[in-house]
């Protein structure tokens, strides 16, 4: 029998909660009896039981209607606010930027950027009353800036930019902004990331990572859970705290 949080077990929201991270931080929540909003965009995840932990709603941040969506969902709850992961993001065709269409500068920046300002659209109002954490995953490619990843490296230092501003803007309400910034995730997506860097041997592009090896997704999920959730980060903001990775 499966046993469902009470309306008093803590709330999250977790935008793109259908990809891979996403996932795995939904799922160390709901583990751990929590009730959680969760995003998708293209494919409705298989339906949840009506009282079971997550609610999914579609989110995109080029379709205004989703955030108010969202914004509808997350009003709709009882209970406190207590985190926000978001975790929508795109990689980019791994071109030079003289060979990269505008577009594909916009559209990355969108899925990458703009999706935290949707986001935050959305869920202002119940964060600022319940004095939410917000976390926001980034990348360590925004500090890196290596080449032929000019659109995914501008959206990364965007949302750097844009969580640090949040932070400075919503700390007389109690909410704390931050970021992580994971390097390589084993993850199908990262897969289809080296696949368009080209690379033929996984392993030895795996060795030249800082540690030898891609992180876990479920060692990134647990670092944003601590950082999310912990008591004893509850006096940080406006930080990004880079995984994996040496700058």
């Amino acid at each position: 029998m499966t046993s469902h949080p009470s309306s008093s077990a803590p709330l999250a929201v977790v935008t793109g909660g259908s990809g891979a991270l996403g996932t795995a931080i939904r799922s160390r929540l709901t583990n751990d009896g929590w009730r959680v909003i969760s995003t998708y965009r293209t494919r409705a995840p298989e339906p949840a039981p009506p009282a079971g932990p997550t609610t999914w709603v579609r989110f995109d941040t080029a379709d205004d209607t989703s955030t108010g969506a969202l914004r509808e969902a997350v009003a709709a709850q009882p209970g406190r606010l207590h985190a926000v992961f978001a975790c929508v993001g795109a990689p980019s065709s791994k071109r030079p930027v003289g060979e990269t269409s505008l577009s594909e500068f916009a559209a990355v920046h969108e899925a990458n950027a703009l999706s935290l300002v949707s986001t935050w659209h959305a869920v202002a109002d119940r964060a600022r009353r319940d004095s939410t954490a917000v976390l926001a995953v980034g990348s360590d490619a925004g500090q890196a800036a290596r080449a032929n990843n000019g659109p995914y490296s501008a959206a990364k230092a965007a949302l750097e930019a844009l969580v640090t501003t949040l932070a400075k803007e919503e700390h007389q309400h109690g909410v704390r902004v931050n970021l992580i910034a994971p390097s390589l995730i084993d993850s199908p997506l990262a897969a289809h990331v080296m696949a368009l860097k080209g690379v033929t041997d996984p392993d030895e592009y795996f060795a030249q990572l800082p540690w030898g090896r891609p992180l876990a997704l479920d060692e990134v999920a647990a670092a944003c859970v601590e950082f999310a959730t912990a008591a004893h980060w509850s006096y940080v903001t406006g930080q990004v705290y880079p995984l994996g990775a040496l700058r």
